[in-house]
């Protein structure tokens, strides 16, 4: 798309005069330093502006190229979100993906997480009773599912923040008690869920 500036709006607008010479200076096209030229250059000054502002509502139709209205495109998307698999609203915007553990693992390295996930399927078997159908059409009952195993190595994860270990204080620790609470991955595990099949059942591990 072209932009002209101000001069070349009043010179676009200065050729559509009619012709005649009431309109050319006696035949003359020449526009610097009479009348009618600054009236083309008042009209340039006002409508070269508009002109650009168009020009630049253009960019705003792209995430990628936007600048003035970056503020609406993350409200329209729901960035900032903590949860949020992207980082960017512009790669919400054009992203593409799915509920696969690679897509999974990759959306986690973007945050700062090194995990790897395994997928495990599991088929649960439903009994049938006796008398309870008829002959050539009573048949087992049975429900897939699937299970994620999420090793998390903390540390090659730089969005990791390790807790203030205490030591334990005399009279305060219980049988069974731990000395210590275990890592807390919940930014992980929240981002995790967003993107994980609703039914599946997931396992962090930690190493």
């Amino acid at each position: 798309m072209i932009c002209p500036s101000d001069d070349e709006v009043a010179a676009a607008l200065a050729a559509l005069r009619p012709r005649g010479d009431a309109w050319r200076h006696g035949g003359f096209d020449a526009l610097e330093g009479s009348v009618m030229g600054g009236f083309f250059a008042a009209l340039g000054a006002v409508f070269g502006p508009m002109h650009r502002r168009f020009c630049a509502l253009v960019d705003e139709f792209f995430c990628s190229t936007a600048v003035e209205t970056r503020d609406l495109w993350a409200l329209d998307y729901g960035v900032p979100d903590g949860c949020d698999p992207f980082a960017d609203v512009c790669e919400k915007v054009n992203a593409v993906g799915d509920s696969i553990p690679a897509y999974a693992e990759a959306a986690a390295a973007r945050r700062g997480w090194s995990i790897a996930i395994a997928e495990e399927f599991i088929t649960r078997v439903q009994s049938g009773r006796m008398r309870n159908g008829r002959m050539g059409t009573m048949r087992m009952a049975a429900a897939q599912g699937v299970a994620w195993r999420i090793a998390v190595d903390l540390a090659a994860s730089s969005a990791y923040v390790a807790k203030d270990r205490r030591k334990p204080l005399m009279g305060r620790m219980r049988l069974g008690f731990a000395f210590t609470c275990g890592p807390d991955i919940e930014p992980l595990a929240c981002l995790i869920r967003r993107i994980a099949p609703a039914h599946a059942d997931l396992v962090f591990e930690t190493i």
